[in-house]
């Protein structure tokens, strides 16, 4: 009898996850049907709350389907269910309409460009709108021109990119791929088309990745059912498969680098069938990881933070002398792929602004007296941009001051003296000569910036000494976990970076951000109907509310229970330090 009942459970177990995969795909069926471009609608013009609602029934499925697939059998109906309706999730959303994004249309353009031959950071979309046509034109902006006049198809994505008055910011690795997705679109292709098939390039890297995962999981001896972490995650499919980020592309990358570290740094864990010799760390597999990271900064600049584990670690394990290589590998590579974003002034020439009915109704990126001025591309995004952060308001709305702005800009959780604040941002901008308004921005990025350095580099030397590349890649999951926590753009999307590694992490709290990140784009549907009205009797309109009230609700219980969680943790290894030695393995492979 128990042996028929211990036959009988692996097959219920894929029972209930087929049974999962397809309530899902029809969860995410209507919301392809359902989801309309916001740039065509509009936030006020479809349910964007219902939406959210249907996201968060496809995130409780993707819970539960985490928690079935970790106990199921290990074999080759568990792996084909994982993938199969990983792909087919992907496949549903991958020809819906992106959902309240619209970076796809400065891909399209970028990738016109490139192939034009003329560099993406030289022209911003604004300046080859307002250019004349004509023989007057720059020769380097001729040929932007004739394809904005001579494609009806690329004006109207030259005319929907998001801040054209700036150039890209997209690196150079990232326009490649966007060069390539222009030269695999067929001449003639509608908009939407062209937006299918710059997706379908990123849906591809996004599948690959979920084959790293698998095999990061059996290098490591994890259930591999702990591959729906990453191949179900509603996160990953709206981001990659509906709105067609790019990043799949840089996580594709990252998660290869790592591969590769894993492979160099444990060859004797990962192989036993090696002979001695043969299990020696390995330079050329280190080199490659290093290359590999290179172009995945050249892809997203956010690998970099990954740098310092990987130098020490291949230090501990190859030796300094042997490590140079890997380093300079690195180095050098990353400086030649990033080397055409170096700043340069680009040509002058006339702006012209979007007409306001033409551009989507987008919310403010903060709603503060003093507008800032237009700056260049990565410059404005790295000294301007917030939006949806925590960590980062906190300190950066204790250090701003407040001196002349109506109570509607005041944050509720401003503690710190008017007067220390104003003293320290004049005596800031007198130091240094940045703005008033824009010291705040600096002081706090500063701050955090130590803060994160400190972490990082606290982990890269702990990791060095990891027992077993499980730890080895949860330090790489908390370093890039917490490199997103503390930045001023906490954008959904990003969150995408980290979660290829979440099977490494040990606080189950971390699985729960794929989930809450969706409140994000509640943003919109606030400041569509509370643009300048206060929100339940606060004195706060929509962006405003949602960035000092919402927030709260998405990221305050989550650090609690982030917190709660480490606390046990910590409980139970110090329980077990003090009974047999054996209970402190096994408290540290149950996490």
């Amino acid at each position: 009898m128990t042996g028929a009942a211990d036959e009988k459970r692996p097959k219920r177990r894929l029972g209930w996850l087929s049974l999962l995969a397809l309530v899902s795909w029809a969860i995410y069926l209507v919301i392809a049907l359902a989801g309309r471009s916001l740039h065509e609608e509009g936030s006020g013009r479809h349910s964007l709350p219902g939406l959210l609602i249907l996201f968060a029934i496809a995130f409780a499925l993707y819970l539960a389907a985490l928690r079935v697939a970790v106990r199921a059998t290990r074999d080759r109906r568990l792996l084909a269910l994982t993938v199969g309706a990983a792909a087919a999730f992907r496949a549903t959303m991958l020809f819906s309409n992106p959902i309240e994004e619209i970076d796809l249309y400065r891909y399209l353009w970028d990738g016109r460009v490139v192939l034009t031959g003329v560099s993406p950071y030289r022209y911003s979309p604004a300046q080859v709108l307002a250019a004349p046509a004509g023989s007057e034109v720059p020769p380097a902006l001729a040929p932007l021109v004739a394809v904005r006049d001579g494609s009806p198809v690329l004006r109207t994505a030259l005319e929907r990119v998001h801040f054209g008055d700036l150039a890209t910011i997209y690196p150079p690795v990232s326009q490649a791929v966007f060069a390539l997705a222009t030269l695999t679109t067929p001449a003639g292709s509608s908009l939407l088309a062209r937006m299918t098939v710059m997706k379908a390039w990123f849906v591809g890297f996004d599948l690959a990745t979920l084959g790293l995962v698998i095999l990061l999981l059996r290098l490591v001896g994890r259930p591999v059912g702990w591959s729906v972490a990453y191949g179900w995650c509603p996160l990953v499919i709206k981001e990659v498969a509906n709105s067609g980020h790019l990043d799949a592309l840089a996580v594709f990358l990252t998660t290869l680098a790592l591969f590769l570290s894993v492979k160099a740094l444990y060859r004797s864990e990962t192989s036993s069938s090696r002979a001695p010799e043969e299990s020696r760390p390995s330079t050329a597999v280190a080199t490659t990881a290093a290359l590999v990271l290179a172009l995945a900064v050249g892809a997203k600049l956010y690998p970099l933070v990954l740098a310092p584990l990987l130098c020490l670690s291949f230090a501990r394990r190859l030796g300094w002398p042997r490590a140079l290589i890997p380093a300079t590998a690195f180095g050098l590579t990353a400086v030649f792929v990033l080397a055409p974003m170096l700043p340069g002034r680009p040509p002058g020439g006339p702006l012209v602004a979007i007409p306001a009915d033409d551009r989507p109704p987008l919310p403010p990126m903060e709603s503060f007296s003093e507008p800032p001025p237009p700056e260049a591309g990565l410059t404005a995004f790295a000294g301007e941009w917030e939006m949806n952060d925590f960590l980062f308001l906190l300190v950066m709305e204790n250090v701003r001051p407040y001196d002349g702005l109506p109570p509607s800009e005041r944050a509720w959780f401003s503690v710190v003296p008017e007067s220390w604040r104003s003293a320290t941002v004049a005596g800031l901008s007198a130091r240094f000569g940045v703005e008033p308004w824009r010291a705040p921005f600096f002081l706090t990025r500063g701050v955090t910036s130590l803060l994160f350095l400190g972490l990082a580099l606290g982990l890269a030397w702990r990791a060095r000494r990891a027992a077993g590349p499980a730890d080895w890649l949860g330090a790489a999951f908390l370093t890039v976990a917490w490199f997103w926590l503390i930045l001023p753009t906490l954008n959904p999307w990003y969150w995408t970076w980290a979660v290829p590694l979440l099977p490494f992490a040990r606080n189950r709290a971390w699985l729960a951000l794929s989930g809450l990140v969706f409140v994000y784009y509640l943003r919109f549907w606030l400041t569509y109907h509370f643009a300048e009205a206060p929100v339940l009797g606060t004195r706060y309109p929509g962006p405003l509310f949602f960035d000092y009230v919402v927030t709260w609700l998405e990221f305050g219980p989550w650090f609690a229970w982030l917190g709660w969680e480490a606390w046990k943790d910590k409980a139970r290894v110090k329980t077990c330090r003090s009974e047999e030695a054996g209970c402190l393995a096994q408290a540290r492979a149950s996490r």
